[in-house]
């Protein structure tokens, strides 16, 4: 999983700019297109400083700068105006500012493996701003001006040292995904309701006990992830949420399999991997859209008094297509 989500992301993002035209990755070659140029990808060149040319490409969209030495945003970029990516994955960041003109422009940003200590506030002042990737960093503190960026429909925040997500976060209102995989968040706050757009909810390998009721009222909510937390169990009311399809709720603390979840009618993915669960509910055949199951590393068929039965509803979801994961397979 570790890199898995930040490549998709990053070949989502490729594949739409790769519809404009060309990849160039070549600068005389662009140069001697520089009008075509939309895409420049200079990922893996060890530049410290951004060839001046670039300045040239009067059209340019996306720009690839990953596996680079930049210590700084490259301010040669500010007369490239119609700048809507930048890519600075795995360079030596500790701090960026962004000058005016391409904050204008710039709709997505990724950071991802640099050394930034905190957010960037240059990112306050971007207009159209909709992605920002700030995975991998040393940021411990995300600040109440984030809610400024009303534009934003996706942040990422992988394995940083985040402890609180503030108030002022659950008032963006366009926001659709939160990444805050491998952090120390213990709680929500109840303002998460405030997401009425949020889809998508990563909260994996914290120190969260409890998921607020008012999760619930999140009607768009598809997916939630939060393996390897302190869950005991689920809001009652998260059957309500008819739009969820997947949820991962492994290496948790599940006494029993939560019956939350049994009449769902999205609901596609079950994760409950590593807990302590010995009993499987018969609802579970009524699922009905329901085509993974992942039970590995529970109680289900060797303890207890329910092996028979366990194995019987298991077999019998196989029946229906299903893939279940337990220990026997």
């Amino acid at each position: 999983m570790k890199f898995k989500y930040l490549i998709l992301f990053l070949l989502i993002t490729i594949e739409s700019f790769a519809q404009r035209g060309k990849v160039y990755s070549d600068m005389d070659l662009a140069l001697k297109n520089k009008d075509s140029v939309f895409i420049l990808n200079l990922s893996e060149k060890q530049f410290r400083e951004l060839p001046a040319e670039v300045k040239r490409f009067r059209n340019l969209e996306y720009i690839n700068l990953s596996n680079n030495c930049f210590i700084a945003y490259p301010q040669k970029l500010r007369k490239n105006k119609r700048l809507k990516e930048v890519n600075l994955n795995f360079n030596e960041l500790k701090s960026i500012e962004i000058p005016r003109r391409n904050l204008k422009s710039l709709e997505r940003i990724s950071l991802v493996k640099n050394k930034l200590p905190e957010f960037p506030s240059t990112l306050f002042k971007a207009k159209k701003i909709t992605h920002i990737n700030l995975a991998y960093n040393n940021i411990s503190k995300i600040p109440s001006e984030i809610e400024r960026i009303q534009t934003l429909k996706s942040i990422i925040f992988y394995a940083n040292q985040i402890s609180v997500i503030p108030i002022e976060f659950y008032r963006l209102k366009q926001l659709t995904d939160m990444d805050f995989y491998f952090n120390s968040i213990s709680t929500l706050d109840t303002s998460i309701k405030h997401l009425e757009n949020l889809e998508r909810l990563y909260l994996s390998f914290n120190k969260i006990k409890k998921l607020p009721d008012e999760l619930c009222e999140l009607k768009k909510l598809k997916f939630i992830y939060v393996q390897k937390n302190q869950l005991e169990s689920l809001p009652m009311c998260l059957k309500n949420i008819e739009s969820l399809e997947r949820i991962d709720i492994q290496s948790n603390k599940f006494q029993y399999f939560p019956t939350e979840l049994l009449n769902l009618p999205n609901l596609q993915e079950i994760d409950i991997c590593t807990n302590n669960i010995s009993t499987l509910p018969k609802e579970l055949l009524s699922i009905p859209k329901l085509n993974l199951l992942m039970l590995r590393n529970n109680r289900l068929l060797f303890e207890g008094n329910n092996k028979a039965e366990n194995y019987s509803i298991i077999k019998a979801l196989e029946g229906r297509g299903v893939i279940v994961k337990s220990y026997d397979n």
